[in-house]
């Protein structure tokens, strides 16, 4: 959840979750449990979202037991492969109409991502470790309090990712409707 609107945050394969999911059962706070959550993702037809070298604006549908939210993203700096933060607008909707409003407003259906969520609260940054279909087990970073500067909130970021004992290569820049296209050739 984006804080004040702003999103922060960094995303990585995860090669080792049982001691990731050790450390944190022992020093977080658990805010939810196994969650399933399914995103579809969507694209105005009068400007394609994946017509960018990097697609910087997402729109989404995500379906849970919390409930059925609208999202939609807006990464800067624009076009780039890697991003700072996102502009990140969500509403609780409800009401599995708005499917069919998309698509009568002629909303393209872009790709939907199917995730098993278990997330914790650890000095100001909530983890999630996330289980995507079709691509593995990642775990994501977010900040959920003021920082001026983005970069010093991903170097933070990136200083939790040793303290808590993660053993990844370096962040993963794309998001997961992106990585899953990439990987079906769509």
């Amino acid at each position: 959840m984006a804080y004040k609107n702003t999103e922060i945050e960094l995303k990585f394969s995860l090669p080792n979750p049982e001691d990731v999911i050790n450390f944190l059962n022992i020093n977080a706070k658990k805010i939810f449990d196994s969650t399933v959550q399914t995103d579809t993702y969507y694209t105005p037809a009068h400007k394609n979202f994946l017509d960018a070298d990097y697609p910087y604006q997402w729109l989404r549908i995500r379906e849970s037991d919390k409930g059925l939210f609208l999202n939609y993203k807006h990464f800067y700096p624009e076009n780039k492969e890697e991003n700072d933060y996102c502009d990140e607008f969500e509403i609780l909707v409800d009401d599995p109409v708005i499917k069919e409003i998309f698509l009568r407003l002629d909303f393209k259906k872009i790709i939907e991502v199917r995730k098993e969520r278990t997330s914790w609260a650890y000095k100001n940054v909530e983890i999630s470790i996330d289980t995507i279909k079709e691509l593995g087990t990642f775990i994501e970073f977010e900040i959920t309090t003021y920082f001026d500067n983005p970069k010093e909130a991903k170097k933070y970021l990136h200083k939790l990712t040793r303290e808590i004992g993660l053993k990844a290569g370096p962040a993963i820049h794309k998001g997961y409707p992106l990585i899953l296209l990439e990987k079906n050739n769509l």
